[in-house]
């Protein structure tokens, strides 16, 4: 995510002839078929439904057998996609943006754009995970294609009017359905970078705890779980990532040319591609810009609030010729000049300002901790987002609470259902299982989706609806943050190390063509004590933890009992985090069923310590935990063989657990007890997940125990 300020010439051209097909010349045309716009450049020849803004065919004459349709047509959404469609807006409008014909050939853009008139756009039954009041905000979505790319552009714009009433939008992304005839070879990182299963692969597989995970039974993945979560990724880290053919030479990778429009912050993991879920499993390639997975993000409009917000241009390249590791470094080269060129000098009739309404903001952090050890900065990461709303007070969480609103799930759905037509017989497929096991539903089935009374107040970690710029600082500090759009900002930071996160006090107002110096800044992290021992780092993350660097498989949650069968027993000083230390403190199996479906005992985890005298102290003692996924209820704290919990404020994280994960939204919780209860010498605090689920417990980022004062 390092700030690629400007490249030479030399180097652009470099970027722009790599791949084994030359750049073609030919001018881009535009064609109106009526009810389909389509769009060439002699390279890429694409298809864009006028009602529904799709991007229903793409095809490109240089893979091995030219023009093959690279989208596909078998289960889910199909082709490329918003999650949002203006398809069912009261009012709805088609044209051409960028006419080829004044450009002499060398850029085109159409748009389809849906007008709310203060309804929702979506129809009676929305699709999208949190929006089931529906969506009511204009939607403009727009396909660019320039002379001579290896790829086409695409942009959404949302924008709830001021006369509109209050509204939100639920979970939203621009996806790809790929043609599984084509496509075999997914590339999200080094580590996820290869040949996948098959479609058939998929049907024929065993379900598990999860619709999103199967035990594939055939092919040459035979016996391992396939889970769409296992390619989840921290997006800021992959700036390409997409499907390639090892038959046809030929790639499909999405490109973010900058994070400013995404979601929730520089830390966070999404979904990117896996095989759909549906029946025959088509690739598929996704880009979140409004999640709700590993802590998730809000987008909330209040009643006649005005708000708009520009999702992307993001790239789509289309690259041939090569064999999929070959093709995936040149998208990952191809990315570093879309981010050179952003913001991107085409873009019109919208709101984004391009490089000299913006603004750069620079400065030098410096770290304020007596007991910290000295040195440089480590993963320091300094971002300007729109000011923290204050806290809500959530309410608690009850089993009687939780039954109302189960009662009012059920009751609500009944409603529903007698309202609609009776769903279809379920099919059959040819191998005896049942059809569409799947989580994708058409329209008319959507599962109902609750609105949520809660609320939770917008902060950099689940903010959607503004803009955020970050920028990765080096290690004595200095930073500077290019393209920020002119606003009033709340300066962050989170560094490797620091327990917690900088948030300024004071808000930065950022005007246009500004050049801003913040000067040094005293980052003093918050201590309650004098710390006695620390497990794991503070980097929001549970990867320096054993399988913190191999988590991404299905069932590890399931793995913890036959690994530590006599659970934890943590010395600090002689046992060693990445072996000693697991990435999740859940119930221990007891049932070890082969779908995962697991029931487990309480697990107690030992933390044995030494104190010395001279750390004593009266008062409270502080034990600090940074989490980065919570889903268990409570925690028991036992001290010395005296119970001083159970902790039951541990909110955070997002079910990242059961999604295979180690970095959530990331929260600190702190628990104070009685510091008369440790005594010189040796000490032993444990820590007891209750029973139950094995996906419910906790990942923790880092563990710190600090007595008396700083």
């Amino acid at each position: 995510m390092k700030n690629l300020l400007s490249l030479s010439f030399a180097t652009l051209f470099c970027f722009l002839t790599l791949g084994s097909v030359a750049q073609t010349n030919q001018p881009v045309t535009i064609t109106d078929d009526g009810l389909i716009y389509t769009m060439s450049n002699g390279y890429l020849t694409l298809k864009i439904d006028k009602r529904t803004a799709d991007l229903i065919s793409v095809k490109t004459a240089n893979s091995v057998s030219p023009n093959v349709e690279l989208m596909g047509y078998v289960s889910g959404h199909h082709a490329g996609y918003w999650e949002q469609s203006p398809a069912l807006a009261a009012r709805r409008l088609a044209g051409i943006s960028i006419d080829p014909k004044v450009t002499n050939g060398q850029r085109g853009e159409v748009f389809v754009k849906g007008y709310s008139d203060g309804k929702s756009i979506l129809g009676k039954n929305p699709t999208a995970a949190g929006q089931a009041g529906g969506l009511i905000a204009d939607l403009e979505i727009r396909y660019t294609l320039e002379r001579g790319a290896k790829g086409l552009y695409t942009y959404a714009i949302f924008t709830h009017q001021d006369t509109y009433p209050a509204g939100s939008v639920g979970e939203s992304r621009f996806g790809f359905k790929l043609s599984g005839k084509v496509f075999d070879w997914m590339s999200i990182d080094e580590k996820r970078n290869g040949l996948m299963p098959t479609g058939k692969d998929w049907d024929e597989g065993q379900d598990l705890n999860m619709k999103e995970a199967r035990r594939l039974t055939t092919g040459v993945f035979k016996g391992k779980a396939e889970h769409k979560y296992d390619y989840s990724a921290k997006q800021s880290k992959i700036p390409a990532y997409g499907w390639a053919s090892t038959k046809e030479k030929v790639g499909v990778y999405i490109i973010n040319p900058s994070f400013e429009y995404l979601s929730s912050g520089p830390n966070h993991f999404e979904l990117t591609g896996h095989l759909d879920n549906g029946d025959g499993a088509d690739p598929t390639l996704l880009n979140y810009w409004r999640g709700t997975h590993y802590g998730g993000s809000v987008l909330n409009f209040s009643d006649k609030e005005y708000w708009t917000k520009v999702v992307g241009p993001m790239f789509i390249y289309v690259p041939t010729g090569l064999e999929p590791n070959a093709m995936f470094a040149d998208a990952k080269k191809h990315a570093k000049l879309e981010q050179a060129q952003w913001p991107y000098v085409w873009v019109k009739g919208v709101d984004y300002p391009l490089a000299s309404e913006r603004a750069v903001v620079k400065g030098k952090m410096k770290l304020v901790d007596q007991q910290a050890v000295k040195g440089k900065f480590s993963n320091l990461l300094v971002g300007l987002s729109f000011p923290d709303e204050a806290e809500k007070v959530r309410p608690p969480r009850t089993p009687q609470a939780d039954s109302a609103a189960m009662a009012q799930m059920r009751l609500a759905q009944q409603q529903r259902t007698t309202q609609q037509q009776p769903a279809p017989k379920r099919d059959t497929l040819a191998n005896g299982k049942p059809a569409n096991r799947g989580t994708y539903l058409p329209p008319n089935q959507s599962a109902f989706r609750p609105g949520n009374a809660y609320q939770p107040a917008i902060n950099w970690q689940n903010d959607a609806k503004h803009y955020e710029f970050w920028t990765e600082a080096s290690e004595d500090g200095t930073f500077s943050i290019p393209n920020v759009r002119p606003g009033i900002y709340q300066l962050h930071a989170v560094a490797d190390g620091v327990l917690g996160a900088y948030d300024a006090t004071a808000n930065v107002t950022i005007k246009a063509g500004e050049k801003l110096d913040l000067g040094t800044i005293e980052w003093k992290p918050v201590r309650y004590g004098k710390q006695i021992f620390e497990i794991g780092i503070p980097n929001r993350s549970a990867k320096e933890f054993f399988k913190g660097d191999d988590h991404w498989h299905w069932g590890m949650y399931i793995e913890y009992a036959k690994l530590y069968p006599n659970d934890v027993d943590f010395t600090v000083g002689k046992s060693d985090p990445a072996k000693d230390w697991y990435i999740y403190h859940v119930p221990h199996d007891i049932d070890f069923k082969p779908d995962g479906r697991d029931q487990g005992r309480a697990t107690p985890w030992k933390i044995n310590f030494t104190m010395a005298a001279k750390d004593l102290s009266k008062g409270n003692a502080t034990l600090r935990f940074g989490i980065a996924g919570s889903g268990a209820r409570s925690l028991g704290i036992n001290v010395n063989g005296i119970e001083v919990g159970p902790f039951t404020d541990l909110s955070g994280g997002g079910a990242i657990m059961i999604r295979d994960g180690i970095e959530g939204t990331w929260v600190e919780k702190k628990f104070e007890f009685d510091a008369a209860l440790l005594k010189e010498g040796k000490n032993t605090i444990t820590l007891t997940v209750p029973a139950g689920s094995v996906t419910n417990g906790l990942c923790y980022d880092v563990i710190r125990l600090e007595v008396g004062k700083p």
